[in-house]
């Protein structure tokens, strides 16, 4: 037999595969036809529209006739019959493809079907995770090269696991497909735990994480700068966890709370979260808890809150769920019961006043929201008895509280700590962060050595791993306890040295013989740091197509991103034009430091707590009743007609002295902040763009502004604050003995038929109040009073 005979013998290898298919699997057959009808058709081959069209007559251009025009059924055409049309499709095929074309094609589609099991399962809803878990282990053991998957079909996983697990927000989704792979994603869910037969997702915390580390981690690829930006270790708990811990310990009707007054939430949640910390998980649970326990190398964790509303494109919950930090110290038995108490802590916190508050003014009320956890390894290293970061903070796209003129919107803003970053996104009574504008960073808040010695930081947040607990303790106590050092330290401090600032020259100092001062110079100036934030903010930002802001943390050699989510959009961009020709008596009173834009008109009631009254007040439980008589009056005025006047800073955590005791849902309803700083008297507002309380006022759109009266060039109507008649107990009873502390002040009271405005332009940093005739409306014949 001749060469020519032994090719006509031969059999093509895919007709082998195509006459086996014709045996063996009739559906195969059929999609293995189906893509090459789309193929040659793409190629536009006329014999295969010739087949398309006998097979569907009313498929061609102009064939459309009478009898099914636009709003008629169009005929379907005979049965596609793939047993019946192969010879005809693979003859059309072979006459202008080769034989290696067709049989590559035809190897190439059926990997593809083997490995559509994954995407047919994903597509369906409600898929229990330990069966997503086996199909996705499977998916990446037998997927080998990755352009054997159709692309199209890659993405449409992609997108169906990040709907199953991250998030069902279309904003998120547009992006996170981009950036999240099947492989990343099977990554994540191999750190997921959760009940086996959950549908539950990772929270909105977590989302935002896990799309900023494969962000960062693509473009770390061309840029070394990014290079050493990581994340911590983490596991991440499902949502549908809380569900099931309200089913095993019969407490689901606390899920109906969230529809009583906000009055009977706050009396009822104290033992609401008795109730869950002194409840149970199921056996399952706990296994699952040790197991994270053990992962983690008895080091420091942190247990935070990733609700499934909370980091979204729409709300933020800013410091609304708690995030509690534990030693991960003792017996594997301490540890875990430390560990189950702070889970039942943050469960408890989805049903505390405060994001039902913020639920209900955002229309969120009636979704069914899960708490989902997130569980780190904190980021830092051992000092001595204590554990901390070196320094963190938070950082922003945009820069609202601009402290100069030079300094722009897109410059952004950072504000750092030294130690845990907990003082950097809460405010605190007795300590001030360093704020650096990016962009800018050699324009500082405070530019004289007297003031940065007086706004500096002096506390520092650790973890005792002796003792077990979450402490605040002085800087230099930390320094002498840690040996005279700890990583990072040469660029946290200067030394102070006869009214001069002096920065280390290395580590190799006695720290403890200097008096220091926390101002992180050497950290701005001579390090990759502000290089390193710049580039997170551009490429974040750029990938979320929106401002962004992040937290994060460094252990003194590596950067750690410890959270991101889309930055809250701020009030006016606009040019704010302040009124002239104001008579001196229609002003109540000027600011010109640290200024926002923004208008505020209208207002009918001023809330002012008196600085002087405030100070003499001898117990703090009569501070606490100061704030408890503003949460009355806040649900009393009509909303968005009042604002609200105090000393020092409101919401802060610690010496209540020096600022009223509140919380969000305390002042929601207020039209403006404002803190008034008598330094006389030791008060001075914070610049606490950032914290958590201020990205509450920028969300509500509620506006904020320090006062500082004692200041040349302000004016402050003495006689409006003064000599006003004091409402409150026309209002709210029970409360005389506070009157000379706390004023309601009608401004129809100080001039008849008028209301107050305040014009702030934060680009000339000035703002004025001033009051002036109101034009008649019904609205405005209240009868509060």
């Amino acid at each position: 037999m001749d060469m020519a005979d032994d090719k006509l013998n031969t059999i093509s290898e895919w007709r082998v595969i195509i006459n086996q298919l014709i045996f063996q699997d009739q559906t195969k057959l059929y999609r293995i036809c189906r893509k090459m009808i789309i193929y040659l058709n793409r190629k536009s081959i006329p014999e295969i529209g010739r087949l398309l069209h006998a097979l569907n007559p009313s498929s061609g251009e102009g064939d459309v006739d009478q009898s099914h025009g636009q709003n008629w059924p169009k005929p379907k055409g005979s049965p596609f019959v793939a047993n019946e049309l192969v010879d005809e499709i693979f003859s059309i095929a072979e006459k202008y493809l080769s034989d290696e074309d067709i049989t590559c094609l035809v190897s190439q589609w059926l990997t593809q079907e083997n490995l559509s099991f994954m995407s047919n399962f994903v597509e369906k809803p409600n898929i229990p995770l330990f069966e997503v878990v086996e199909a996705l282990r499977r998916f990446i053991q037998i997927v080998g090269d990755r352009s054997q998957m159709n692309f199209f079909e890659r993405i449409g996983i992609r997108v169906a696991l990040i709907l199953r697990f991250l998030s069902d927000n279309l904003n998120y989704i547009n992006i996170a497909k981009h950036f999240l792979t099947i492989e990343e994603m099977s990554k994540i869910i191999d750190r997921v735990i959760g009940p086996k037969y959950g549908i539950g997702k990772l929270g909105g915390k977590t989302a935002g994480l896990v799309l900023a580390r494969q962000i960062i981690l693509l473009n770390s690829k061309n840029n070394n700068v990014l290079e050493k930006v990581k994340n911590p270790k983490s596991r991440f708990l499902t949502s549908d966890g809380v569900l099931e811990f309200l089913h095993y310990n019969a407490l689901e009707e606390f899920v109906y709370t969230k529809y009583q007054s906000t009055d009977e939430i706050q009396q009822e949640y104290p033992f609401l979260e008795y109730i869950f910390k002194n409840s149970h998980f199921p056996p399952e649970a706990i296994n699952a808890f040790s197991k994270i326990l053990d992962d983690m190398d008895s080091k420091p964790i942190v247990v935070r809150s990733s609700s499934l509303l909370e980091d979204s494109f729409e709300a933020s919950f800013s410091g609304k769920y708690r995030s509690l930090f534990l030693a991960n110290t003792g017996t594997k038995e301490e540890r875990l019961s430390s560990f189950i108490n702070a889970i039942a802590e943050v469960y408890a916190s989805a049903f505390a006043p405060d994001p039902i508050v913020y639920r209900k003014e955002r229309g969120l009320l009636d979704f069914r929201e899960e708490m989902a956890v997130l569980v780190q390894e904190v980021v830092g290293t051992r000092a001595g008895k204590y554990y901390l970061p070196s320094f963190a903070g938070v950082a922003f796209s945009n820069n609202e509280f601009r402290w100069s003129n030079r300094i722009k919107r897109e410059d952004g803003v950072v504000r750092l700590v030294a130690g845990l970053g907990t003082r950097a996104v809460d405010r605190t009574m007795d300590d001030y962060p360093v704020l650096v504008a990016p962009g800018k960073p050699e324009l500082r808040v405070n530019s004289s050595f007297e003031e940065t010695i007086m706004y500096s930081q002096r506390f520092v947040d650790v973890i005792n791993l002796e003792t077990n607990a979450f402490e605040t303790i002085e800087f230099n106590k930390l320094v002498r306890d840690s040996g005279g050092y700890f990583p990072g330290l040469e660029n946290i401090v200067s030394f102070n040295r006869g009214g001069t600032l002096v920065e280390p020259l290395s580590r190799y100092v006695d720290y403890t013989k200097e008096d220091l001062v926390v101002t992180f110079n050497s950290l701005i100036k001579k390090t990759q740091f502000i290089t390193q934030v710049k580039e997170i903010l551009k490429r974040l930002s750029e990938a979320f197509q929106r401002p962004i802001d992040v937290e994060f943390a460094s252990n003194g050699d590596t950067l750690y991103l410890l959270q991101c989510r889309p930055q809250s959009k701020f009030g006016m961009e606009y040019t704010v034009q302040i009124p002239e020709n104001i008579s001196s008596d229609s002003k109540i009173f000027t600011a010109n430091h640290y200024v926002c834009n923004g208008i505020v008109e209208d207002i009918e009631f001023i809330v002012y707590v008196d600085p002087l009254a405030y100070s003499s007040l001898e117990s703090s439980e009569e501070m606490r009743v100061v704030g408890k008589i503003v949460s009355k009056l806040n649900r009393i005025l009509p909303r968005r007609k009042f604002i609200l006047i105090g000393p020092g800073r409101w919401g802060s955590k610690g010496d209540i002295k020096l600022g009223v005791p509140v919380i969000y849902s305390d002042i929601n309803n207020t039209a403006m902040l404002i803190e008034v700083a008598k330094e006389t008297l030791g008060y001075a507002p914070e610049l606490s763009f950032g914290t958590h309380f201020f990205q509450d006022l920028v969300e509500a759109n509620i506006k904020y502004l320090p006062l500082y009266p004692d200041r040349d060039n302000t004016i402050f109507n003495d006689k409006f604050f003064n000599d006003t008649e004091n409402s409150l107990s026309s209002v709210i009873y029970g409360y005389n003995e506070f009157e000379s502390v706390l004023k309601l002040i009608s401004v129809k009271n100080y001039r008849d038929n008028h209301s107050l405005s305040v014009y702030m332009d934060g680009e000339r940093n000035e703002a004025l109040a001033f009051v002036r005739k109101q034009p008649f409306s019904p609205k405005h014949n209240r009868e509060i009073i």
